[in-house]
């Protein structure tokens, strides 16, 4: 509940993907300048600034996302201010639970500067369900080319990136690798001998044996999880399709 006479709390919320940081305009930097000029403007003070650098908006499994939830929880500002709905969510469901059942209810709002519209007004939120609805159809067609090109690249006998144990990459293909692959074939005749996937993993770390690793950082030692994974992995047990 905001207090007469004082200026409205602003929490600034920037978000980029890893993709999103190559496109121009996109910038942390650049919203937040938009951002802190659009306050100025409007006689919001600034809150906080919750920067989600390199989060994909699918979800709300974001660290300032979280902790600005919990700051919205506490009543410590009234407004979230962004440049655009899909820096909130690519999910229109996401944007309207955050308004309907976060924002509202505590008497604060969500205000979108480029469009100059906010969640009070019944126009506003049509516009940001609106806006929010743009974004998914986006999204959907943005993970439609990503798949088709991962498929492609498969089809091409190319790796689509990641880091297999048993294998180097090389040159876009997969290149067995002797010394781990004599892991992995070691992890799947103690399986065929009946060792669960905790007992594989106790010998294998007693032997000294590691996980996949890179240039700048060692493998690990192994987990349960990751023995199972190794174990279910298409790439191993050959049935990739």
């Amino acid at each position: 509940m905001m207090v007469a006479n004082r200026k409205p709390k602003a929490a600034l919320y920037l978000r980029v993907s890893t993709e999103e940081q190559k496109k121009e305009g996109f910038s942390l930097g650049a919203q937040e300048e938009i951002l802190k000029g659009y306050c100025v403007s409007k006689g919001y003070e600034v809150f906080e600034i919750y920067n989600d650098g390199g989060y994909s908006g699918k979800d709300f499994n974001r660290p300032d996302m979280q902790r600005l939830l919990r700051d919205s929880r506490d009543h410590k500002f009234d407004i979230v201010l962004a440049i655009a709905v899909d820096r909130i969510s690519r999910s229109n469901l996401d944007v309207l639970t955050f308004v309907d059942r976060e924002l509202h209810p505590r008497g604060q709002k969500l205000v979108i500067s480029t469009c100059d519209i906010d969640s009070s007004t019944e126009t506003g939120k049509m516009f940001i369900s609106l806006l929010g609805t743009f974004a998914e159809y986006e999204r959907r067609l943005i993970v439609g080319r990503v798949k088709k090109g991962m498929e492609k690249r498969a089809s091409e006998g190319l790796t689509n990136g990641g880091r297999t144990l048993g294998y180097d990459s090389v040159d876009g293909k997969l290149v067995v690798n002797a010394e781990e692959a004599a892991i992995v074939k070691e992890i799947f005749e103690l399986r065929a001998e009946g060792k669960g996937f905790k007992t594989i993993a106790t010998m294998l770390n007693k032997k000294g044996k590691k996980t996949k690793g890179t240039k700048t950082k060692p493998g690990s030692s192994f987990s349960i999880n990751a023995v199972k994974t190794i174990l279910v992995n298409e790439k191993y047990t050959g049935s990739m399709s």
